[in-house]
C-alpha cells in the first residue's frame, strides 16, 4: 500500500511539473463569427429563393465563375458551370413543388488545414439537412438527406458549390 501511495504521489508531481506546460490562449473570434453568420445568411437567401422557386434570385447568389459539383459527379475534381446549375435548378422547379429544407446545421471553416487556397476558415461553410419535395405530376412526397460544401468570395458570392445526396435512393422513392 505504501509503495502504491509513493508511486501515486510521484506521478502527481511529475504530471504537475511537466516541461510541456500548457498555456491557455484566448482568441478573439468575433470577426470569424461575423463572416460565418454573413455566409450563412447568403446561403439561406439562396435556399429561400429555391423554396419560393425564384430561379433568378437563387442564381444571383452565385459568382459567374461558379464551379459546381453536383451529386451526379463520380469524383471531387469534376465540375459544372453556373449555367449548368441554373438548368438543373430549373428542372427541379419544374418536376417538384413544396420544397422544404429541414434540420439544417451549419459549420464554418476547417478543423484541418490544407494547402488549397479555399481552405481559409472564413471562406467556406458546410451545410447538412433534409430536403422534402412533392413530385408535381404524381403528388408523391419524396425526401433525402443532403450535405453541401460552399465557398464564398469577397463579394459575398458563392464561387464553389458541392452538394451531395444519394441520387438513386432519391429517385427510387418515385416508384415505391
Amino acid at each position: 500500500m505504501k509503495k502504491l501511495l509513493v508511486v501515486g504521489v510521484a506521478l502527481f508531481i511529475i504530471s504537475t511539473t511537466s516541461c510541456n506546460e500548457s498555456k491557455i490562449v484566448k482568441v478573439d473570434d468575433s470577426l470569424n463569427k461575423e463572416i460565418f453568420n454573413k455566409n450563412v445568411s447568403i446561403f439561406n437567401s439562396a435556399m429561400d429563393a429555391f423554396v419560393n422557386e425564384d430561379k433568378v434570385m437563387f442564381m444571383n447568389n452565385f459568382a459567374d465563375s461558379l464551379k459546381w459539383s453536383g451529386p451526379d459527379k463520380k469524383t471531387s475534381d469534376e465540375f459544372d458551370s453556373k449555367e449548368d446549375l441554373a438548368n438543373a435548378i430549373s428542372s427541379y422547379m419544374e418536376i417538384y413543388d413544396d420544397h422544404t429544407l429541414k434540420n439544417t446545421t451549419f459549420y464554418g471553416g476547417s478543423v484541418y488545414s490544407t494547402d488549397k487556397p479555399n481552405s481559409d476558415p472564413n471562406t467556406g461553410i458546410r451545410v447538412y439537412g433534409d430536403w422534402y419535395h412533392k413530385h408535381t405530376k404524381t403528388g408523391k412526397e419524396v425526401s433525402h438527406k443532403w450535405m453541401a460544401l460552399v465557398w464564398f468570395n469577397e463579394a459575398g458570392k458563392i464561387y464553389e458549390f458541392r452538394d451531395f445526396f444519394d441520387v438513386n435512393g432519391f429517385l427510387s422513392q418515385h416508384i415505391q
